[in-house]
């Protein structure tokens, strides 16, 4: 089951799945017939909550505090009309609220974010059901927080018209090959269950499921109602993510190079779309060809983060396929010590720990590979 199930993910890669590219990351809309001033405020709190993908950011003192000089970070500003009525849709200077954040050692999310999929089930009294239909107060929950946050969020069940591919009790007894079969349509980058249920009066539980690396992951929340729930999930799955694409701008010590080789790119016009793609990313300060060969380009890149960041960011590009090996990957793992020659090396370990104490301390060895080689898988 597990192989069919992986087969499927590895279809999700290879067909036309993308993460998701936000067009409105440093845009906001707040309402009109405000002062100058609160509606500046509101739009710059707008926009570091979906740069950071954390609404507790503005609850900082030092971010706090910079909010009354909301009108320095605004660029444009136009009359618009929205669900609510009359508003202003305002545009932010990118570069100064990234230099406010990373002034303050905070991390960000770039515009490319990873799509979610999710099929939520709730257990009642009598049956299981799909929590369903545009008005459902969880769904709407879900779709108001993920959107404040610009975490992409598919809810299949949240159109009134739309008919499951796979029943509720096929989610509920976590059936991987036809769930992810029916998530296929979708183009998320990720496949998650929840499961909702109320094993006490007054207390509702939700365990929520997915696949990371091969492996199911399981977690669950308890708290007095469902929309609750909802909130606490999206805090908890965003904190996950941010783990792996949250970028801390100027955290590497120094300059970062390296060198990036992509093969597959048999024409310019692909050439340019991998270089332009290379050079948005929010952890690349500068990307140079060095070389073309063939098919295959070197490119040299200068990073504005950590290497694992870049890393991850090259996870979101579905069309980049790595072709590192677990080897190159591996972290050395030095022989264990013989008991019989146990006594003697502890002796001698604790000499030269004696020598190195008196030592400024060496910095670890960086055991990432000299050069990140990927495979170009045209649309």
């Amino acid at each position: 089951m597990r192989l069919l199930i992986t087969a499927l993910c590895f279809m999700l890669c290879l067909s036309n799945a993308q993460a998701k590219q936000l067009t409105d990351l440093y845009q906001a809309v707040v309402p009109a017939g405000q002062s100058q001033s609160a509606w500046q405020q509101q739009a710059l709190a707008q926009v570091l909550v979906k740069v950071t993908v954390n609404p507790a950011v503005i609850e900082q003192g030092a971010i706090k505090a910079e909010l009354k000089n909301a009108g320095n970070y605004i660029k444009t500003f136009a009359a618009v009309s929205s669900e609510q009525g009359p508003a202003l849709k305002v545009g932010l200077d990118e570069q100064k609220v990234q230099q406010l954040l990373s002034q303050h050692q905070i991390a960000i999310w770039g515009a490319r974010r990873p799509a979610i999929v999710v099929w939520p089930v709730e257990q009642t009294p009598d049956s299981r059901v799909f929590m369903q239909g545009a008005a459902h107060p969880v769904l709407t929950q879900l779709q108001q927080q993920a959107k404040a946050i610009g975490l992409p969020l598919e809810l299949p069940t949240a159109s009134d018209t739309y008919v499951p591919t796979l029943s509720q009790d096929e989610v509920w007894a976590g059936n991987w090959l036809l769930i992810e079969q029916a998530s296929l349509p979708f183009n998320a980058d990720q496949t998650l269950i929840l499961l909702f249920d109320q094993p006490t009066a007054g207390q509702y539980r939700l365990t929520w499921q997915g696949y990371e690396q091969d492996q199911l992951v399981s977690n669950e929340l308890l708290a007095s109602s469902q929309q609750e729930l909802a909130s606490a999930f999206l805090s908890s799955l965003t904190a996950q993510l941010a783990s792996k694409f949250a970028v801390q701008l100027g955290s590497q010590q120094g300059q970062i190079e390296l060198e990036l080789d992509i093969e597959g790119l048999t024409n310019f016009v692909d050439q340019v779309k991998v270089q332009q793609m290379l050079s948005a990313m929010l952890s690349v300060k500068q990307v140079t060809v060095q070389e073309r060969k063939a098919d295959l380009l070197k490119f040299k890149v200068q990073l504005a983060a950590d290497r694992s960041a870049f890393i991850n960011s090259l996870s979101l590009e579905r069309r980049l396929q790595s072709l590192q090996t677990q080897t190159e990957q591996a972290v050395p793992v030095e022989p264990m010590e013989s008991a019989d020659g146990a006594a003697e090396t502890d002796e001698l370990f604790a000499e030269m720990a004696a020598e190195m104490a008196t030592e400024p301390a060496a910095a670890a060895p960086d055991v990432m590979p000299s050069v990140l080689r990927y495979r170009y898988i045209p649309n």
